[in-house]
């Protein structure tokens, strides 16, 4: 089977429960698994989380590699600094509270030899709550022409995404500087450099919905995404649709937390990634 790496980054303030969880699911749980785990310690961690990293490196110190910042940078810059160490051109992303259904490693590595042109796969995924009951299926474009077309409205989900890291660098890398929605701001760079894209139509990860996800989208960060997105419309001369829609993020973080909550279902149907 191909060789390819995993890339994550985890913080102070991660679930040490849901980080084990996460682990557990890329390094026992998998039908491949990974040559390679680089695994960012975004600053100091604490002891149960490093519990947790010590417990995995005995298992998989053949797999494990660890990257550790003095400082807490920010996701884009960490993920920045692990990417350069990967060994492999096919790179996994994974956050440290979500977790890969058995067959992802396997689905997408199949997916990118049967499709040798695509450069970036993703996925659908299972929204769960904190508990880690499933809330929905999170669905999202699936061929190159819909993703790019939709790519104003951020459509492969960043964990679930496999891709080529020297696709990834030539694009100029996760960007340093901020400190969230670089997946977003990466993918129009990826787009603008003419990279294929795909989504596979199955949930091969699940994604952790909680209400610090709601609270972390706040106006504030909703305008830079918002800001992100019509700087990327321009770069790819998209039409007037795409420069409007970048703001409904904006519209939805303007509702108060708990009727964002309560409407959720209603905004989803006004989501362009839905009904895909």
């Amino acid at each position: 089977m191909i060789a390819f790496s995993v890339l994550m980054s985890v913080y102070a303030k991660e679930n040490p429960q849901w980080l084990r969880q996460s682990l557990s699911s890329i390094l026992c749980e998998q039908t491949v698994k990974p040559t390679q785990l680089i695994l960012v310690a975004d600053g100091p961690l604490g002891s149960e989380l490093e519990g947790v990293i010590t417990y995995f490196q005995q298992l998989f110190n053949d797999i494990i590699e660890v990257l550790r910042l003095p400082h807490n940078v920010g996701l884009g810059y960490a993920l920045n600094e692990g990417l350069q160490l990967c060994k492999f051109d096919l790179v996994a992303r994974m956050d440290a509270d979500d977790i890969a259904l058995p067959e992802r490693f396997t689905r997408q590595l199949n997916f990118i030899t049967q499709n040798p042109h695509i450069d970036i796969v993703g996925s659908y995924a299972e929204d769960m709550d904190a508990t880690g009951a499933t809330i929905d299926v999170r669905k999202v474009p699936l061929v190159m022409e819909e993703i790019h077309a939709l790519i104003w409205s951020c459509p492969l989900i960043h964990p679930s995404v496999m891709f080529k890291k020297d696709v990834v660098l030539k694009a100029g890398s996760y960007s340093k500087t901020l400190k969230r929605r670089q997946d977003y701001d990466l993918w129009f760079r990826c787009a603008r450099n003419g990279a294929y894209f795909a989504n596979i139509p199955e949930a091969l990860i699940r994604y952790r919905i909680t209400d610090n996800t709601y609270a972390r989208n706040s106006l504030k960060v909703s305008w830079q995404q918002a800001i992100i997105g019509y700087k990327g419309c321009r770069a790819l001369s998209l039409g007037a649709k795409a420069h409007i829609g970048v703001f409904y993020p904006v519209v939805k973080a303007l509702l108060p937390l708990k009727a964002r909550k309560a409407l959720e279902g209603l905004i989803k149907r006004f989501d362009p990634r839905g009904g895909q």
